[in-house]
């Protein structure tokens, strides 16, 4: 029941409005897991910076990360506050437990890619080698914002504020949020099959133009975004934890007709083949 709350929040439109319009102010990146440690939702539809791709993919691996997150989000639901920490790419990352008012743990919202320091450190530039390559990683590294300790914990304190609002006040689903929540669970449970707007259409007992008309007139994703991301993030599991899966393999548990459109997909949206991203495993 509890992790069906944690998405009913997480997909209401005014919750991710409220979430994304911190992200912009602060300039920072948020991404909502659940109970977990499996992403929900990626903060304004963002990837990782492209710092953060460079130390994934050329420098560290994406493996890395997810190990950190993964230690870091059992220690702050272990302390039921929000901990603050330096990433292996020297960023600062930060995430907070979100917690039921009876006191179960509903997900973690984890914001970051932001500088601690003002300059690239030395071992970064190390490891960059050549110049040029350098030079690209320092201006990626500069795009990124930068918060002292105290600007980090100020921030911290308003997303504090800003989740209890979120867990306290936005517990009642909206009438208009019904279909989308319906939706999103009917897609979780079949993603891996073969669906279709008109078989979802059908369960949700509606017609297909009314689905579609009703996603875009609440300003929700397409059907087929929906279901795109929701393989995706499936995809990431099994890139993640099952290294000996074949990308064939991943692409046909996730429900992907076939390996190729599986490696464009995913390519186009996580801005790097997955192919290329197991090697960093």
């Amino acid at each position: 029941m509890m992790q069906k709350l944690s998405f009913n929040l997480i997909l209401k439109e005014r919750v991710q409005k409220l979430l994304d319009d911190f992200a912009t102010v602060m300039n920072v990146h948020i991404v909502f897991f659940d109970r977990d440690g499996v992403p929900v939702r990626r903060g304004r539809g963002e990837e990782s910076s492209p710092f953060c791709k460079m130390m994934q993919t050329e420098y560290f691996s994406y493996s890395d990360c997810c190990s950190l997150d993964s230690v870091m989000e059992k220690k702050c639901a272990a302390s039921g506050k929000c901990e603050s920490y330096i990433c292996h790419a020297s960023l600062g990352e930060s995430v907070m437990p979100v917690v039921a008012p009876g006191g179960e743990l509903l997900g973690f919202l984890m914001f970051g890619q932001y500088r601690c320091q003002k300059d690239l450190p030395s071992f970064l530039l190390k490891k960059a080698g050549s110049k040029a390559k350098k030079e690209l990683l320092k201006k990626a590294y500069e795009e990124l914002p930068y918060y002292n300790d105290e600007a980090v914990k100020k921030m911290s304190g308003l997303l504090e504020v800003l989740v209890d609002y979120i867990v306290k006040c936005e517990l009642v689903t909206r009438e208009d949020d019904h279909l989308y929540i319906a939706l999103h669970e009917y897609i979780g449970r079949h993603f891996r099959e073969k669906l279709t707007v008109a078989k979802a259409a059908k369960e949700m007992g509606i017609s297909v133009s009314s689905l579609s008309h009703t996603l875009r007139d609440n300003h929700h994703p397409s059907f087929v975004e929906l279901l795109t991301m929701r393989r995706l993030e499936y995809a990431d599991k099994l890139l993640h934890e099952q290294p000996q899966m074949r990308i064939g393999e991943i692409a046909n548990a996730c429900g992907f007709p076939d390996p190729y459109y599986f490696s464009r997909v995913y390519k186009k949206y996580r801005k790097i083949p997955p192919g290329r991203l197991r090697k960093g495993y």
